[in-house]
């Protein structure tokens, strides 16, 4: 079958738009019978019928309503990647705009950035900070073109989401922590400390709560804050034990600032990743951003090759 043409499509969404023949024709700056034409032309080259007249009214068939969803896309796609181009026309680069946590922004992003503009020095990279639940609600918002975030136990069907590497929890505690001297019996003590996790509304929180009523262990709803570095300095001071990755503590362990300790075996597990909206074609800056990004972030969960103390 021979693609439409993308005069056809604007066409087509304009009638859908308007509902009128009229109407779509003083948009698209065409004569109503150009309109019909096309439509006409349309329906026989893809062999069924996209609209249908009641009285006065028109509405799309089933098979319009799907042509009209992937039409949309398309015509969206080709605008973004015709703005990109005069952009690199006109100004000499391009850009996007990723939404990353604060995590990945602090200590995976510097080196990836870098070797990202190394490679294409005319592309703008713009950076909007969010846990993973605030970052596909920019995505579908239009805000940023693609997020790192944390795979979702539910995942949403408007989103594609391409893997980037693997991390588990720990516990954290201060230096001066009970625990330091004598490891606790999990399910018995935990109960009797002040746990620190991150945003209530996370996807982290969630894993946490899940895995722990997994394992039927009891525990005192969690103190939660939207940030890592707070929940590193909140546990300095010894004021309960932080639930993080160990790699993203790994500074403040190797100088002696604070111990890890597993939270049972197997630890809980995240799986790290790209999302983009389902329907979105990634431009060659946005694949080597995502490959730069696997590859910073794998070395930087590697690079923890410390065990953590046992906590059971």
């Amino acid at each position: 079958m021979n693609l439409p043409d993308i005069r056809q499509l604007n066409i087509f969404i304009a009638l859908e738009e308007t509902r009128s023949f009229t109407a779509a024709a003083r948009l698209c700056f065409i004569t109503q019978s150009a309109v019909s034409h096309s439509i006409k032309a349309l329906e026989k080259q893809l062999d069924c019928p996209l609209i249908e007249r009641m009285g006065k009214r028109i509405i799309l068939t089933p098979y319009g309503e799907v042509f009209l969803h992937h039409s949309k896309r398309v015509v969206a796609e080709l605008e973004s990647g015709l703005s990109k181009l005069e952009k690199l026309k006109q100004w000499g680069y391009t850009s996007i705009h990723v939404g990353v946590p604060d995590s990945i922004c602090q200590i995976v992003l510097p080196a990836a950035l870098k070797a990202f503009y190394e490679k294409h020095p005319r592309c703008e990279v713009s950076v909007s900070i969010g846990d993973t639940t605030e970052i596909l609600k920019m995505i579908k918002d239009g805000q940023v073109d693609i997020g790192v975030g944390i795979q979702q136990s539910l995942p949403d069907q408007k989103f594609h989401f391409t893997p980037l590497a693997d991390d588990e929890l720990c516990f954290i505690t201060s230096v001066e922590h009970a625990w330091t001297e004598q490891e606790p019996t999990m399910r018995k003590e935990l109960s009797d400390v002040r746990l620190i996790t991150y945003s209530a509304k996370s996807e982290t929180k969630r894993l946490v709560t899940r895995h722990f009523n997994e394992h039927v262990i009891q525990h005192h709803q969690p103190l939660t804050l939207g940030n890592m570095e707070a929940i590193k300095e909140m546990t300095k001071l010894d004021m309960g034990v932080g639930i993080i990755p160990r790699w993203v503590a790994r500074e403040e362990i190797e100088a002696g600032e604070l111990t890890s300790h597993t939270i049972s075996t197997p630890a809980p597990q995240r799986t790290w990743g790209v999302f983009s909206p389902a329907h979105k074609t990634l431009s060659l800056p946005e694949e080597d951003f995502i490959s730069i990004c696997k590859e910073h972030l794998e070395a930087a969960i590697a690079a923890d090759v410390e065990e953590p103390v046992p906590a059971s």
